[in-house]
């Protein structure tokens, strides 16, 4: 029987399940998106002194639909469920980014972003400069190669000045 494969890592240094397994069952202290989006709406509703009747109003008016204060308050509470367009619609009310409202660490997460793409951009630059380093290589040989064309072109064309020709 062969070795399973190791699980991927990130630069990140994060894991992720090797291609094609199953997820790993969440820990008893893993917390939940939905855990994490009601504790940082609060959070960050309450650091701007917005009520959860102002959230609901400003959120009404991005989406056009009723929300209600009593809707904020179960999403909180964590007794009601957020919809994907009411999350985004709380971000935006609340002039934040939505993974700040999702996220446990969201200046970390994009530290370590921004270091991936860093990365990534060496990476490309090493690319770019050998490939530059090719194109100067074969530009410089067609322009070899065409001067001995035109070379050639002479040397195998009859003079004018040839009485034999």
């Amino acid at each position: 029987m062969s070795p399973s494969p190791e699980p991927l890592t990130s630069l990140s240094g994060s894991v992720s399940p090797r291609p094609g397994a199953a997820p790993e069952p969440a820990a008893a202290t893993d917390v939940l998106p939905t855990d994490l989006f009601a504790q940082n709406l609060r959070r960050e509703r309450e650091a701007q002194h917005v009520t959860q009747a102002e959230l609901a109003r400003r959120m009404e008016e991005w989406l056009g639909t009723t929300i209600g204060s009593t809707a904020i308050l179960r999403i909180e509470q964590r007794t009601r469920a957020v919809r994907l367009d009411e999350a985004v619609a709380a971000a935006r009310a609340l002039g934040v980014p939505l993974v700040s409202l999702i996220s446990e660490d969201p200046v970390r997460e994009n530290e370590e972003a921004i270091q991936e793409s860093l990365a990534d951009l060496a990476v490309a630059e090493q690319e770019w400069e050998a490939a530059r380093h090719r194109i100067d290589q074969t530009t410089r040989l067609i322009q070899q190669l065409s001067a001995e064309r035109k070379q050639l072109i002479r040397d195998s064309s009859p003079s004018e000045a040839d009485p034999s020709a």
